[in-house]
């Protein structure tokens, strides 16, 4: 009886370690396709854009996430991305900034003329699976 029952625990125990292994992995491939969206949506609308540096990555209560950074090196250029449930857990062009920061550096004024990470994929004929990810099931991994 004692063998049975420590066979079952070793075995829920790989089962919970497994889980959350992959989970992890998830999480991780999650954040690095978001961080290229958004790489991909300064290197197109932004001048004189060189690099970008994640800070924050994390969930909101309203099933989103939020992505705090700043770029080309100068932590006076912060911003903040978000990722909607609405948009599929895919990061659209939906960033906060200071208009006297980041915002001096768009190329197009009005948000109606920033192209967006999907614009993009298509007008370059990008491999749209390698932008795209789910998110975990469970983030507190």
């Amino acid at each position: 009886m004692k063998v049975k029952i420590i066979i079952l625990i070793l075995i829920l125990s790989l089962i919970g370690l497994g889980g959350y292994t992959l989970s992890k992995n998830k999480k991780e491939n999650f954040i690095m396709t978001q961080e290229k969206r958004i790489d991909l949506y300064f290197k197109h609308n932004l001048k004189n854009y060189q690099t970008m540096k994640i800070n924050n990555f994390k969930k909101s209560p309203m099933k989103g996430y939020f992505i705090d950074g700043y770029i080309n090196d100068d932590k006076s250029l912060e911003f903040e991305a978000h990722v909607s449930s609405a948009d599929d857990h895919q990061f659209t062009g939906d960033v906060g900034y200071d208009p006297d920061g980041v915002g001096k550096l768009f190329k197009e004024k009005n948000a109606k003329d920033k192209l967006t990470p999907n614009d993009i994929i298509k007008k370059e004929n990008l491999n749209k699976k390698d932008y795209e990810a789910d998110p975990p099931l469970i983030w507190g991994f």
